[in-house]
């Protein structure tokens, strides 16, 4: 074995080998075993039992609420086990203004992570949100390693980010492949195209198989995901060689993990108000079992971090943010709600006929009564977004809806000036059956009306209509603001939906 050794790394041939005096060749043999010995002592030692704990979570968007427990949680978890690994899912940024507005745009929730000890990383859409410049530093100031596989730096300046990241841990190599969400008609993630000009996106699902190999270098083959759990399930299916989907994007709370072709899937919300407790238990280097826990932050009872608690005062200690603007009569209860004085505010606008509020661009819950501050706006719209007039027919405008909804699939897009009623259709997308002013009264088919969306509908969803599109230079913010400040007391609670199921 070991003179086999030898001929193959010194390249010496055997007929050298065997015409040398017989002490020499005594020599080589003896070196050469003493390598063999050598290479073999230095290999890792797969230990008998080992224990690898990986909490998770996803879709911070930047929110600073739960990140005290959320890091005591982690040092308690660390000091009773000895290999504990903490991954973020994506999403870092946009939903806080005080992480999103600070100076340097989205620090100060990589501070806090860095304090917490976060290791790897997901590129998710909202990285993205700033821009290439701010993505660039913000990972410059991550101590975690940021991966994503389906995502190059083609002719953008995007700094080069590595598809994979594998951690040993005691002789166990825990594999983490990355994956981005990318929108299958736009080709880009859920983001402005002008935040990302340059950047090539390629299908997570096809790029994930690409990396199969990685199951023969690693004990553990995980998938760190932003993909959505419809998404996770046919990358499940088509890749079974994973042992777990770490994923995000869809904020999914899950208690157990979906079972998808016998790999399991986890998920854990959003804001950071829970996290999975994944223990992994390997005998000899092969997994025997996998257990996780969804650990709640919002009912977290004990210690806090008290160093990013400090760290938070002084990131939420901005007048502009904090002053209140307004005091509420009454309450905004729910999402329905919100869209609809979304969308009253923008008809405020001279000489529009309607206007069209996507859910998924709302991201508060609901808007209490009482003081409200700009930081509280910035909340519930927190991209950036501003308001363009389209002109649309009735049948144009039927078509977004049903587009909007058939890509999304959460929620109606929420109208204001008219209203409109849907019928689902078997292969899940819907049908716009009658849509009608408020009185009832139907638009007239022959005619264009002046619609207010957000940029980010226009940009996705309206690309053809470029020559149609009035740009007003008003944000969204200002927009609700200003639109709040004129009408403290008016009653949202009773509206009826605008927008309704057959």
């Amino acid at each position: 074995m070991a003179v086999s050794f030898f001929f193959r790394i010194f390249a010496v041939s055997e007929y050298t080998f065997f015409n040398m005096n017989r002490n020499t060749r005594f020599l080589v043999f003896f070196i050469t075993s003493l390598c063999c010995i050598w290479l073999v002592s230095c290999a890792p030692r797969v230990p008998d039992e080992a224990t690898i704990v990986i909490i998770s979570f996803n879709d911070v968007h930047g929110n600073f609420e739960h990140q005290p427990g959320l890091s005591a949680f982690v040092a308690e978890t660390r000091a009773i086990y000895e290999h504990v690994i903490v991954v973020d899912g994506g999403d870092r940024f946009m939903g806080n203004p005080f992480n999103d507005l600070y100076e340097r745009r989205g620090f100060p929730i990589i501070d806090i992570q860095n304090r917490i000890g976060v290791d790897v990383s997901v590129l998710g859409n909202h990285e993205f949100a700033f821009g290439i410049d701010v993505l660039n530093a913000r990972l410059d100031d991550a101590e975690s390693v940021a991966i994503s596989a389906n995502v190059e730096p083609g002719t953008s300046d995007l700094v080069s980010l590595k598809p994979y990241y594998i951690i040993n841990k005691n002789g166990i190599n825990i594999a983490f492949l990355g994956l981005t969400n990318v929108d299958r008609r736009t080709r880009i993630p859920l983001v402005l195209p002008e935040r990302v000009v340059g950047v090539e996106f390629f299908n997570p699902i096809e790029t994930a198989l690409k990396y199969r190999h990685l199951r023969r270098s690693s004990h553990v083959f995980i998938a760190l995901t932003h993909i959505g759990t419809e998404e996770d399930t046919v990358l499940a299916n088509a890749m079974p060689e994973l042992d777990l989907i770490i994923g995000g994007h869809s904020h999914c709370i899950m208690v157990e993990p979906l079972i998808q072709n016998g790999v399991p899937i986890i998920q854990a919300g959003r804001n950071a108000r829970y996290a999975h407790k994944t223990k992994i238990f390997l005998r000899r280097g092969v997994i025997e079992e996998i257990t996780t826990e969804l650990v709640s932050m919002r009912n977290w009872d004990g210690p806090i971090d008290t160093v990013i608690l400090e760290k938070i005062q002084r990131y939420e200690s901005n007048p502009l943010l904090t002053t209140p603007f307004v005091t509420l009569r009454y309450e905004i209860p729910s999402l329905n709600q919100l869209g609809n004085m979304i969308t009253d505010a923008a008809l405020t606008l001279p000489n529009v006929d309607f206007a069209l509020m996507n859910c998924g661009g709302i991201r508060i819950e609901y808007l209490p009564a009482g003081s409200i501050a700009y930081s509280d706006i910035l909340r519930l719209s927190p991209f950036g977004n501003h308001l363009i007039i389209v002109e649309m027919t009735p049948a144009e405008i039927r078509q977004f809806i049903e587009r909007e909804f058939m890509e999304r699939q959460v929620c109606l897009a929420i109208p204001g000036g008219f209203e409109y009623t849907v019928r689902r259709m078997p292969d899940n997308s819907v049908k716009v059956e009658k849509v009608t002013y408020p009185d009832g009264r139907r638009l007239d088919e022959n005619r264009t009306y002046r619609m207010v969306l957000n940029n980010y509908l226009v940009s996705t969803y309206l690309t053809g209509f470029a020559d149609r599109a009035q740009y007003t230079g008003v944000s969204m913010v200002d927009n609700i603001v200003e639109f709040l400040r004129n009408n403290p007391n008016k009653d949202y609670r009773r509206t009826h939906l605008r927008a309704r199921f057959n």
